[in-house]
């Protein structure tokens, strides 16, 4: 009897014959160069890269109309009061010749030396006096800076805060009123200060000084009688 054989069926060892026979051979180094990696032609795979996220300016704005505070974040030129509704510029001003007129802002206004206030009202968060004053007058919302050609009536200017430019020399001849004093020249006052009195290098103070707090800073100078005690309407500690 004739053996019955299956055509069109190879077995598991014939087949990876077939399969290693038809397979290009894998290129690899010429005869006599000695191995090493092999080279590649793909860049390399791109590395992390973390970006700096910018964190928008923060600042602290008081209503020069209403006197209202709150927050505002990032950089513009005007916005309006959250209470009165009112449109604040944030602008800072510098004045170097005659001024007659009202001006107000949220920023600083630096009167220069040429400077001379003859009438208006100037309103700032911070002002920088190094001219003259002859008529109006001025409001710091927060600190009144006072240099050294600076010329003023006492009844002409405003501030929460004071600071005595370095070879700034002033007097005051009635009670000054202040929070925080900052002395970098001379002040020579009867000073009544609710926060802290600073004296810096360089600085002198003189008069007679009322305050809650002071520092006398390395460098610094003081000829006043002292009385510093807490506020008057504190209340007692008890144990």
């Amino acid at each position: 009897m004739a053996k019955y054989k299956k055509t069109g069926t190879l077995d598991a060892y014939s087949t990876i014959k077939a399969v290693a026979r038809a397979a290009p051979p894998l290129p690899g180094p010429a005869a006599g160069t000695p191995a090493g990696p092999a080279p590649t032609d793909s860049p390399p795979p791109p590395t992390a890269h973390i970006a700096r996220t910018a964190i928008p300016t923060k600042q602290i704005i008081e209503c020069y109309e209403c006197g209202y505070t709150f927050q505002l974040h990032g950089r513009v030129k005007t916005i309006n009061c959250s209470k009165c509704r009112v449109n604040l510029n944030l602008a800072d001003l510098t004045l170097s010749t005659t001024c007659t007129e009202t001006l107000k802002t949220v920023g600083t206004i630096r009167l220069t030396a040429e400077a001379v206030l003859q009438s208006g009202e100037l309103v700032g968060g911070d002002v920088v006096l190094e001219g003259t004053v002859e008529g109006g007058t001025i409001r710091a919302m927060r600190r009144l800076e006072l240099g050294a050609g600076a010329i003023f009536s006492e009844k002409a200017i405003r501030a929460l805060d004071l600071r005595i430019a370095p070879a700034a020399d002033i007097t005051f001849r009635q009670e000054a009123r202040f929070r925080n004093v900052e002395i970098l020249g001379r002040l020579t006052a009867p000073l009544r200060a609710t926060g802290l009195i600073t004296i810096r290098p360089g600085g002198l103070l003189a008069g007679e000084i009322h305050a809650e707090h002071l520092v006398v800073e390395d460098g610094g100078g003081l000829q006043a009688a002292l009385r510093i005690s807490p506020p008057e309407n504190a209340a007692p500690r008890t144990r």
